[in-house]
């Protein structure tokens, strides 16, 4: 299977690594000095030496799958990159944060090459050439928008089997998408607004305790009225979770933050304030975070533009 590796950080490294090492074609997409510093990846016990890259697909290689795994921030620029290499038969695994990737990616592509998914992994990517991946569960979750089980998404689970990738294929992606939301909306949004040294200070204080849990509650609520039908337990549960692990939890977008970079706020807690207004369902909590942070992101936005 030839494998397009949309966005070579921490997730993309990782899984187009992994792909590679079970024999499949991996084409890993990349720009700048993380580029030109692929030499290997070394994303556990094993390393994958002079890995093919690339900043611009050609059109003379085609995908059989593609994973999308660059900040949402990206997409516009990332869908004009890649199209060179997807095919009429190509599917477009969406593997970002948040929701609504998967409309970008069907508006460009058809509805039918699109595969929602998620993944359940801490990685990241330090410096340049450099993939970091945690200890914990590196999992991709993922279906159909219309919830059947088509041939196509079967066949691709099989192949990431093979691989001996952690892979679940859904009866309900959307289920999960919004169990995800629920979850990264909590340890994201509160993590970079308190600026907390850790994710278990900002359970151990009571008034942020309850922020948090705010948090969930009410982008669960949101799914609620777009019909998702989410467990009305999942955001005490998410939080019994924390509770459990929050020495271990990590978040990508406080990792963005500090290192003055732009940040998926807008597609996390935004898009529940986004939904939440369109539907009538009140979010002030979502709405504190998005806008504060929105505040970070513009700037980090504005210096990039103007980064040599």
């Amino acid at each position: 299977m030839k494998v397009l590796i949309v966005g070579s950080g921490g997730v993309g490294g990782f899984f187009g690594a992994m792909l590679h090492r079970g024999g499949h074609d991996v084409l890993f997409m990349a720009r700048g000095e993380h580029l030109e510093a692929i030499k290997s990846i070394v994303p556990g016990n094993f390393t994958i030496e002079k890995p093919n890259a690339t900043d611009r697909p050609d059109g003379s290689w085609k995908a059989d799958l593609a994973l999308f795994c660059v900040k949402s921030y990206s997409n516009e620029e990332a869908i004009k990159i890649m199209r060179p290499a997807i095919g009429p038969d190509t599917s477009i695994m969406t593997l970002q944060n948040g929701i609504g990737s998967g409309d970008a990616l069907a508006a460009a592509f058809g509805p039918e090459a699109v595969l929602l998914g998620a993944t359940y992994i801490d990685a990241a990517r330090p410096e340049p050439g450099l993939v970091a991946v945690g200890r914990h569960t590196q999992r991709i979750v993922f279906g159909e928008d219309d919830l059947s089980r088509s041939d196509r998404a079967v066949r691709v689970y099989e192949e990431l089997k093979k691989a001996e990738l952690d892979v679940y294929l859904s009866d309900n992606v959307h289920i999960d998408l919004w169990k995800k939301l629920i979850y990264i909306c909590c340890l994201s949004g509160m993590w970079c607004i308190t600026r907390a040294e850790s994710f278990t200070q900002v359970l151990e204080n009571e008034r942020t305790r309850d922020l948090a849990l705010r948090v969930m509650r009410e982008a669960a609520a949101v799914a609620a009225v777009r019909h998702v039908p989410l467990e009305a337990s999942v955001p005490d549960d998410t939080l019994a979770y924390f509770d459990k692990n929050s020495s271990d939890v990590t978040s990508s977008m406080f990792f963005d933050l500090k290192h003055g970079r732009p940040i998926e706020v807008g597609v996390l807690n935004g898009a529940v304030s986004r939904l939440g207004e369109l539907a009538g369902v009140p979010t002030p909590v979502n709405d504190f975070i998005t806008w504060a942070l929105s505040i970070h992101d513009a700037n980090a936005r504005a210096a990039q533009k103007t980064t040599p």
